[in-house]
């Protein structure tokens, strides 16, 4: 939605409008960018006193209306505070997102008045239902870039292969050539095979092969000194990571200091879009399914 300028039948805190004298409602929203995710941070500035008292009776709220024409993502943020925080998915937002912040009645306002309204108010009251806008603030637009890296979408990283030796019931992970060969047993390979051949699977087959093949990859680079790690150079994985590390969680994996605090679990699922969530839905769909069958 776009704040447009438009006539109310009682009066409204705005910059576009005199109904008050001496009084401003506005906001601070910045944008910031947590992994692949974003995070919207937005301060309200409201010098109403009248306004103040209803937010603080719960009488109104701050909302922040929130919505990426060309995702179809929506949200409303309704809130008492003046600080308010939302992080975005990376597939709710493309293109233009808007954020527009108001001061919203949660409850009818009968006869409500303000020493703080312009002198043709003067002995005027207002019926104001509940829902109506009471204050705008300055829209913003942000241009969401989609240059984000994603090891799940980049030319792949890994090759998913069978173990040539039928023996073997583990996988196994190899990392010492250009990409990270993942090798599954015999039967689990053809399962494999199988179920990648459905996209809605893709979440799943990630938690349950790219993530503890990244884990792996990640706790052996963690193990290395940093004369060690840069040795790695010539693998591409290696820069590939190196890469969206830098870009997208500003970690420097060839830094002294990478290892502290480092978890190569959290940042193996955080590398391909944490899938777990997502797979969990799909085997709980999977079996809400099943159970409908059996009826």
């Amino acid at each position: 939605m776009d704040i447009k300028y438009k006539l109310y039948p009682y009066p409204v805190l705005w910059e576009l409008s005199d109904d008050y004298t001496n009084c401003a409602f506005q906001t601070a929203i910045d944008m910031v960018k947590v992994g692949y995710d974003l995070r919207l941070d937005c301060i309200a500035e409201l010098t109403s006193a009248t306004i103040k008292q209803l937010i603080a009776e719960e009488k109104a709220s701050y909302v922040y209306h929130i919505e990426c024409a060309q995702t179809g993502f929506r949200h409303v943020i309704v809130t008492q505070d003046v600080e308010a925080r939302l992080t975005l998915k990376k597939q709710d937002v493309r293109g233009k997102l808007q954020v527009c912040p108001f001061v919203v009645a949660r409850q009818d306002l009968i006869g409500f008045s303000s020493a703080e309204l312009h002198p043709d108010y003067n002995g005027l009251t207002f019926d104001i239902e509940a829902g109506c806008v009471i204050a705008i603030g300055k829209q913003c637009n942000f241009d969401i870039s989609k240059e984000r890296d994603d090891l799940a979408n980049l030319p792949s990283i890994f090759t998913i292969t069978k173990n040539a030796d039928p023996s073997v019931q583990e996988m196994l992970v190899d990392s010492e050539y250009n990409k990270i060969i993942i090798k599954l047993p015999f039967d689990d390979f053809s399962t494999y095979k199988h179920l990648n051949s459905d996209p809605n699977n893709r979440n799943l087959l990630n938690a349950l092969t790219i993530i503890p093949a990244l884990t792996s990859v990640l706790a052996d680079i963690k193990s290395r000194s940093p004369e060690e790690r840069s040795d790695l150079d010539d693998c591409s994985w290696y820069r590939t990571i190196k890469k969206v590390m830098l870009k997208t969680f500003e970690i420097d994996i060839e830094d002294a200091e990478f290892d502290e605090q480092f978890d190569p679990l959290e940042y193996a699922q955080k590398l391909i879009n944490s899938p777990i969530p997502a797979a969990f839905r799909q085997l709980l769909s999977n079996d809400d399914e099943s159970e409908g069958d059996d009826e």
